[in-house]
């Protein structure tokens, strides 16, 4: 296929485009029944859809060729996760709540709602898919343009666990390191490295548990038992997990609401303050990006989740107001917000992967409250730990219709 589109003041000369994996001479038309599936291009580019215009958009302004990847939607029987996704998303385009689907600015198809038919059954123990043998995990969404520890860029299937059974510090630190506050640096976070070696791979007594500031250790979970199973591992992708936060001044979370999806994929870092304060005498090297298996919700999964009371305008009044007001959105105890979005828990205070900068402290995390609003805390603070993974785009949809007690059920090829 011949011709460039011009995007973003760059070049794309598109050099094949394969349907359901078979050669074609032109880009699918919308409406068509296609979906965009992956691309793959060079000079390392990430490259996303765009549903609404129908057309590639991409993160760089430099020559780039691409080879694009669509399929069929609803045209299998056992469906990729995207396949059904997408055939969810069609059906409920006109925002009927049947699925409680919808999409987001950002091409994600999301669940939103406060009972959504979202339920999954993963990390079985065996064979047969049940209550018995699998957890059920929850799908977050469909996400756009996530780039693989391969370098491939994919839309792939965000998914996350009901709560570890103990309650977790993000980090601590000894004395000497933060006042013994923790670091907000996910890379060498305590709960991350549990998350991805002793929980991913159910080995018992290797990385240790923390639950209060300079390094107080609390008894971890039986892994072997609570960890993944050996066929959850082998359908999680190993992808690029955005470690960057919104803030470029301290308090300027306060101005964050759900739409700030892009901000949690900035070069922004979690540490601002001079090392002369008690608080931000570390000295870890931080970053936005980490390479792994298993991370946490952003505060932007949390925030997109609401419907609003199946209120169109409420739900753009949730999504444009900073997410730390939420609670202010209605009565303490039926806040249009939060008492309509499937991620919030009444009982229980969860933690983000994503850092807060501070003029004084460098030991801030963003977490999700019991109230119902997302605040900032100190890293060695105690809150519930729901691990999150997205799934390899080989995993298929067999069965299942998604709710509570029908979840959906898996395969991979």
């Amino acid at each position: 296929m011949n011709g460039k589109i011009q995007v973003n003041s760059g070049d794309i000369s598109i050099i094949a485009v394969n349907v359901d994996g078979k050669s074609v001479d032109v880009i699918p038309s919308k409406g068509e029944g296609k979906y965009f599936e992956s691309a793959e291009c060079t000079n390392g580019a990430q490259v996303s859809w765009d549903r609404t215009n129908w057309r590639i958009l991409l993160n760089t302004t430099q020559k780039t060729k691409c080879t694009l990847n669509f399929a069929t939607i609803g045209d299998v029987e056992n469906q990729s996760v995207a396949n059904k996704m997408e055939e969810l998303f069609e059906k409920d385009k006109n925002n009927t709540y049947s699925p409680a689907v919808i999409n987001d600015e950002y091409n994600n198809i999301r669940y939103i709602g406060p009972n959504s038919n979202n339920y999954i059954y993963f990390s079985c123990k065996g064979e047969t898919q049940d209550d018995q043998n699998c957890e059920k995990w929850r799908i977050i969404g469909l996400m756009d343009g996530i780039k693989t520890s391969s370098g491939k860029t994919e839309r792939l299937l965000k998914i996350i666990r009901e709560k570890l059974p103990v309650n977790l510090s993000w980090d601590s630190s000894k004395y000497a390191v933060n006042n013994g506050t923790g670091v907000n640096e996910w890379s060498q976070a305590d709960i991350q490295k549990v998350l991805n070696n002793d929980y991913f791979y159910a080995m018992d007594k290797g990385n240790k548990c923390y639950n209060n500031n300079k390094d107080v250790e609390t008894e971890c979970p039986d892994w072997t038992q609570v960890g993944l199973s050996s066929l959850a591992r082998d359908m999680i992708e190993e992808v690029v997990w955005n470690t960057g936060t919104s803030y470029t001044i301290s308090w300027t979370w306060q101005n964050y609401t759900p739409l700030e999806y892009s901000w949690e994929r900035s070069e922004n870092i979690g540490k601002l303050c001079d090392q002369s304060d008690s608080d931000c005498t570390d000295e870890v090297q931080r970053t936005t990006e980490f390479i792994g298996k298993v991370g946490l919700m952003y505060p932007s999964d949390y925030g997109y989740a609401t419907d609003g009371s199946r209120d169109h305008m409420r739900r753009v009044k949730c999504l444009y107001m900073p997410l730390y007001q939420w609670y202010k959105y209605g009565s303490s105890d039926n806040s249009v917000c939060e008492n309509n979005d499937w991620l919030y828990d009444r009982e229980n205070s969860q933690w983000t992967m994503t850092p807060v900068p501070n003029s004084f402290r460098a030991c801030y995390i963003a977490y999700v409250t019991k109230d119902g609003n997302v605040a900032e805390g100190y890293a060695y603070n105690v809150h519930a730990v729901r691990p999150v993974v997205y799934l390899k785009s080989s995993v298929k949809i067999t069965g299942g219709d998604g709710s509570s007690g029908n979840p959906f059920t898996l395969s991979i090829e």
